[in-house]
């Protein structure tokens, strides 16, 4: 079994499945009092906690025996693999992120050069960052981002992480040693964006052009630009846009549109966050 939902009573209220994103899945369950029984899940699982009431939840591991209150913000943390069985004693309301086992321990390898790499097991715990993220995941699964992909990969890039430093065991063999990009690749990369700006920029496609693994160029590029791959790719959109509205030759949705944005409501929106002003108004004013 992959997830551990294939057992629940109610199918999932928001499920990120048919969007296929690499190496991860997001639901949102609301599930009543119920029991599951001994089973098995490949892949990891990240539980947000997010209940009206506390809810008390059991589970035994052949002997073993734990017992926990879960509020607002708790979170748990269970490894792909073998589990007792698990009960809880009232309504549940929780964001369920699978992380591929295989995703994971392959960013993990890539990132420390590891002998040994296993997620904690954790049955209750806090965790801000962890919650924030899980959440922000939640949202895209409901509605489409500006950038598609590329903010989806952002996010699970940063849970996954943040899951390998600081709720993982490892031996790590080399410690990864942090360079600046050269401008010849910042340049192959503008020219990317440049040749596909209408299209869906991904996090791997970018990471391929300097030759480097997802997480040595999401550092290698925050050290050399001072921000992430995410924020510069918006903020090359926004310039471009603001070029093309001063030219006044294209309408303001032709631009959103040739700049690979979902839509017309998600470029104005990420223009108007960046430039203070909407397409329209900036178009109007001639760009001043």
């Amino acid at each position: 079994m992959l997830y551990d939902s294939d057992l629940y009573a109610r199918p999932a209220l928001v499920t990120s499945a048919a969007q296929a994103w690499p190496g991860l899945r997001v639901e949102r369950h609301q599930l009543g009092a119920m029991q599951l029984p001994a089973h098995y899940h490949q892949h990891h699982l990240l539980i947000l906690h997010q209940p009206a009431a506390p809810v008390t939840t059991r589970r035994q591991q052949g002997r073993r025996v734990e017992e926990a209150v879960f509020r607002q913000g708790d979170l748990g943390l269970y490894p792909g693999g073998e589990y007792g069985t698990i009960a809880w004693n009232g309504p549940t309301d929780t964001i369920h992120l699978y992380l591929d086992d295989q995703y994971l321990e392959k960013l993990a390898r890539q990132s420390l050069d590891l002998a040994h790499f296993g997620l904690r097991d954790r049955f209750r715990f806090e965790d801000p960052l962890l919650d924030h993220l899980g959440r922000q995941l939640l949202g895209a699964a409901e509605t489409q981002h500006e950038l598609g992909r590329l903010y989806v990969e952002s996010l699970t890039s940063a849970l996954s992480y943040h899951l390998i430093r600081h709720h993982a065991t490892y031996e790590r063999r080399v410690v990864t040693t942090g360079a600046r990009l050269p401008a010849p690749v910042l340049a192959r990369l503008d020219a990317y964006l440049e040749a596909h700006a209408d299209g869906p920029i991904t996090l791997e496609t970018l990471a391929g052009l300097a030759n480097l693994s997802v997480f040595h160029f999401a550092r290698r590029f925050k050290r050399t630009t001072g921000t992430s791959p995410y924020q510069y790719v918006l903020g090359w959109k926004i310039r471009r846009a603001q070029h093309l509205l001063r030219a006044g030759n294209l309408p303001v949705a032709a631009i959103g549109d040739a700049l690979g944005f979902a839509s017309p409501a998600h470029f104005s929106a990420a223009f108007k966050r960046t430039v203070g002003r909407s397409p329209r108004e900036y178009q109007g004013s001639g760009g001043q």
